[in-house]
């Protein structure tokens, strides 16, 4: 019977606890224990992930400069994407053998800038434009680490949504713009965590809400303004006055709504149908462990970004999802895919890889790269499948006994996930970078990749300030470069000017919305801010009794711990500094009924 140990991460020196029903996984699919804490395991993985930045590189076939997840900067060759997944190329021909004079992963490298990548990961896209980390779009544009979308713009991580636009962790919504991480929601703008809503704006946590402003925390409501009721006449008269055609007013309420908002108690975490779990946005779950934004996710812990399930028996694993199990230490895997370790960009129908990165409908292969279809391979190199098994064996051996070592001296054994420093992004343009900010010294100190990369330069022909405030007001401006508001000057990758669209204008001319005076970045960025981090702290019930213990919010009923303070302590990405009120299950449930 496996027992918890504590140990120190290689990577922050911190401690953390391997409990005994991780040793039972790690037992099962036969890889060592870690030797990161999870935190910097996730921020490993995440160092190799682009999520929504796009680049210009030179094709390696063509020279011509397409549009790239890469910058041009990177060292890894890349092909356009159809071409890439034609035969009209063999992976095989870059096959080596391996060197037991040399590291695994200084090899491996090598490989990995000679083998050509596809410039996008992306599969199955129909009548799209800058669309990448996507299955199934149709209709989209500038829409990223997104499933089967449709006739959408400027979405980041979204699934099975239509005409939206401007939004982050949607799901089936329609007609729907400014939002983060709702679901089944039509008509809904500017709002978060809400749910089964229509004709909801500047609200957050609501449930089966229709024609609601302001609102937060209610059920199965319509006609409310900042949280009153009103009747259906009395309603449409206020709502006039509330005009977010209007961006100066647009602004107003956004604000007295975030104000708003903080005056009512908040769950520990977002999550519905869930049995058995910790973490944040998680949902139809079932002992899913230490998760962050997961859904149907059973028996897994320290998993990330999964769109949709079945996921079961994954440790981390982060992004995708769809028909996955015992996946272990892997980033962007999904639809179909069984006993993956340690692998990058691996899908559809994939199993029994190691160490590999694009090998789409492939098994069995060891530190391969590029390759479709093929199994018994170890540096694209073909092999029998004794041959193959054996030599794997050896490699493993051969990791253990000459482990690579990184330039911030962290040894790299079997077991390990890739090096930061063999990442083919900058840290600036990963996903790392935007839960774990960091400077270029400290980043270069921790050993993760940094360099400068080229950005574009725009002649602005409409300054922020002349955009017309109402959006009855906007004649022609498909032509015209905006200057974003923040003209470059904030740290939120700001790319200083931006274009609106035809579906765009015509989309905020019909819901009656102000045109938007940041760029995509920037606004990508503000709804970020509404956003919990995959942090987790455990705290207290600020339930106080008869009202939060900050006085700020009187509890319209009584609760299971009467007038003294609620005991309940709990896991929660709200970190005890944030000035949110959090309640635990029992409290908030009690309020919101």
């Amino acid at each position: 019977m496996s027992v918890a140990e504590r140990r120190s991460c290689q990577s922050c020196r911190s401690q953390f606890m391997i409990e005994p029903e991780d040793f039972d996984f790690y037992k099962k699919i036969q890889v060592p224990p870690p030797t990161w804490c999870p935190e910097c395991r996730y921020r490993r993985r995440l160092s190799w992930r682009n999520t929504w930045h796009l680049f210009k590189k030179k094709d390696a076939r063509t020279g011509e400069e397409i549009f790239s997840l890469f910058p041009e900067e990177s060292p890894v060759k890349i092909y356009e994407k159809e071409y890439w997944n034609g035969d009209a190329w063999d992976p095989m021909e870059y096959g080596r053998e391996y060197d037991f004079t040399q590291t695994f992963f200084s090899q491996f490298r090598e490989l990995m800038r000679t083998v050509p990548f596809p410039a996008h990961s992306v599969t199955n896209l129909s009548n799209c434009q800058y669309c990448t980390n996507a299955n199934g779009l149709k209709n989209c544009y500038l829409v990223r680490a997104s499933t089967l979308t449709e006739d959408s713009l400027y979405l980041i991580w979204d699934h099975m949504s239509k005409r939206c636009l401007d939004s982050h962790m949607t799901n089936r919504c329609e007609l729907s713009c400014g939002n983060i991480n709702t679901l089944r929601c039509y008509k809904t703008f500017f709002s978060a965590d809400c749910e089964d809503c229509q004709n909801v704006t500047l609200s957050k946590d609501c449930v089966g809400c229709n024609n609601c402003f302001g609102c937060i925390g209610l059920r199965n409501k319509s006609y409310y303004i900042w949280n009153k009721p009103y009747t259906k006449e009395t309603y449409a008269g206020e709502l006039k006055k509330l005009d977010i055609g209007s961006a100066k007013t647009l602004e107003e309420l956004r604000q007295r709504a975030y104000a708003h908002w903080k005056k009512f108690p908040h769950k520990f975490m977002h999550g519905r149908q869930n049995a058995g779990v910790s973490g944040d946005y998680i949902s139809a779950s079932k002992n899913a462990t230490h998760c962050f934004r997961v859904r149907g996710t059973e028996d897994s812990k320290f998993c990330q970004n999964f769109l949709d399930g079945p996921a079961k028996q994954c440790y981390d694993y982060s992004n995708w999802g769809e028909n996955a199990e015992l996946v272990y230490e892997c980033l962007i895997a999904g639809m179909g895919v069984y006993n993956l370790r340690f692998c990058w960009n691996n899908f559809p129908n994939v199993k029994n890889l190691e160490y590999c990165i694009f090998c789409p409908s492939s098994s069995d292969c060891f530190g391969c790269v590029g390759l479709k279809k093929k199994q018994y391979c170890i540096f694209n190199m073909q092999y029998a499948k004794d041959e193959y098994e054996k030599l794997r064996k050896k490699i493993i051996a051969h990791m253990n006994e000459a482990p690579y070592t990184d330039s911030a001296g962290r040894a790299y054994r079997y077991g390990e996930f890739f090096p930061p420093e063999l990442s083919p992004f900058p840290y600036e343009a990963t996903e790392a970078y935007e839960f774990f900010p960091r400077t270029e010294g400290e980043a270069r100190r921790e050993g993760f990749v940094w360099y400068p990369v080229k950005k574009q330069s725009y002649a602005v022909t409409l300054q922020s300030p002349a955009i017309p405030d109402s959006i009855k007001e906007v004649k022609d401006i498909l032509d015209e470069v905006i200057e974003c508001a923040h003209k470059g000057e904030c740290k939120e990758e700001c790319t200083g000017a931006f274009r609106i669209v035809r579906d765009e204008i015509e989309f905020y001319r019909q819901m009656n919305i102000a045109l938007p005076r940041l760029c995509p970045n920037c606004r990508h960025y503000s709804r970020l801010a509404l956003r919990n981090p995959p942090k987790f702290f455990t705290r207290q019930c600020q339930c106080g009794g008869a009202a939060s213990e900050d006085g700020v919010y009187a509890n319209a009923v009584e609760h299971f711990h009467g007038d003294g303070h609620c005991q309940n302590e709990f896991e929660t990405s709200y970190s005890p500094e944030r000035s949110e009120i959090v309640y635990c299950e029992q409290c908030y449930q009690a309020e919101v009924a």
